[in-house]
């Protein structure tokens, strides 16, 4: 209430108002710090200016003021204005729609639920060993052709020896399973954050004039600048992001439409490889590819359409939503259904099943990705939608 809390405090204070169960005593504790008993309908009104003052995480000022916490809801179109009314409200919380959840639900009667997702990865040396990250404790792991690697804190750094010459290039594999994710340091400084399941290539030393790594999956980046040895990211053999010093996020998930790269600071240039057609109508399609490429200003989106013939297309992008996962959260806003599901399948390492196909719903808010499955599940089952979890890490969605 005095606005003196620290980043990690402040982070604390979320989770314990994600926390269905916990929520009761947080709301008893600000009542003995205040002195007074607040009536149910002011709860909300006085955690909200608090909840809104304090941050996620210790997010880039960029974005220039803490996200609002937004409960997710069903947005159909035509839908009754009640239930808008109902699930708007600025604040996180999750009294709000506890009322709504049918006690009897399928949800409800789950007696397994899945743990969110954590730091870790499996890194694959030249040599081909295969070393799991979050089962270590800090130190050298490793030394490859004169760079030694380096593990402190749940965080990777590849620090090649000044001055070093390299006989040849050797070639490392940081893969973040399902339910995983981790960030590493590259031996030119360049941090990169890995989502969950999602891999990077990248030697152990850069050689030559040129800087260049493959991706899978999701990153964001924030790479060193050096004019002298431009920066390149391969994406699933189909698109190359090549940075000219800056910050940015390439969404390249196989099973996503679209293969995004999001510009937050600096520029990049996006080139695009799709298979085009020989110019004989009547002759079957060729194999050739042709590139088509854009350079990006900060806040654009370029997008190349997975396993299509299509020009690579630009738009604004939505900064939030896109860093949404680096900063811990979920961001729903303007998502199907399908979409919401691919997320929380790769972050708690599930399986969906539709049981009687895919509804066509759209949905808008934010959630903390802290939160365990069931908890996330208990929010979205406040709309037409329902689920359950069932063994083997299945999750069936029910109409």
């Amino acid at each position: 209430m005095n606005n003196q809390l620290t980043v990690e405090e402040q982070q604390e204070f979320h989770v314990l108002l994600n926390d269905a169960e916990q929520y009761p005593n947080v709301l008893a504790a600000f009542e003995t710090l205040g002195g007074e008993v607040y009536a149910s309908e002011e709860a909300d009104e006085t955690l909200l200016p608090l909840l809104q003052r304090a941050p996620l995480a210790d997010k880039p000022e960029m974005t220039g003021q803490a996200p609002v916490r937004r409960l997710p809801f069903l947005r159909k179109w035509g839908w009754a204005a009640a239930i808008l009314v109902m699930l708007s409200a600025g604040a996180y919380i999750w009294r709000s729609y506890l009322s709504l959840v049918d006690q009897d639900s399928p949800l409800s009667q789950v007696g397994t639920d899945v743990a969110p997702g954590r730091d870790g990865a499996i890194l694959t040396l030249a040599d081909g060993r295969k070393i799991i990250l979050d089962s270590l404790g800090n130190g050298t792991i490793a030394n490859q052709n004169g760079t030694a690697v380096v593990l402190n804190n749940g965080q990777l750094k590849y620090e090649a020896a000044a001055g070093k010459g390299y006989a040849e290039q050797q070639w490392n594999t940081m893969y973040t399973p399902k339910g995983r994710q981790f960030n590493v340091t590259l031996p030119d400084g360049t941090r990169v954050w890995l989502n969950a399941a999602s891999s990077i290539t990248f030697p152990t030393a850069f050689t030559g004039n040129e800087r260049r790594i493959q991706l899978t999956g999701e990153a964001y980046f924030e790479v060193t600048k050096d004019k002298t040895k431009p920066f390149f990211v391969k994406i699933n053999d189909q698109a190359e992001v090549e940075v000219l010093g800056t910050s940015f996020n390439v969404n390249g998930y196989g099973d996503e439409p679209n293969i995004s790269t999001t510009l937050l600071e600096g520029s990049v240039k996006v080139k695009s490889e799709v298979r085009g057609q020989k110019s004989d109508a009547n002759a079957p399609a060729s194999d050739h590819l042709s590139l088509t490429s854009a350079v990006l200003k900060p806040g654009q989106q370029a997008q190349i359409v997975n396993d299509a013939v299509t020009t690579l297309t630009l738009k604004q992008a939505d900064i939030d939503k896109v860093m949404a996962w680096r900063y811990g959260a979920f961001d729903f806003e303007d998502a199907s259904l399908q979409e919401v599901m691919r997320q929380l399948a790769r972050w708690y390492d599930i399986e969906v099943v539709y049981e009687k196909g895919i509804p066509d719903i759209r949905f808008v808010g934010e959630m903390s990705r802290d939160m365990t499955l069931a908890g996330v599940l208990k929010a979205l089952d406040a709309t037409n939608v329902h689920f359950r979890i069932v063994e083997n890490r299945r999750l069936v969605v029910e109409p």
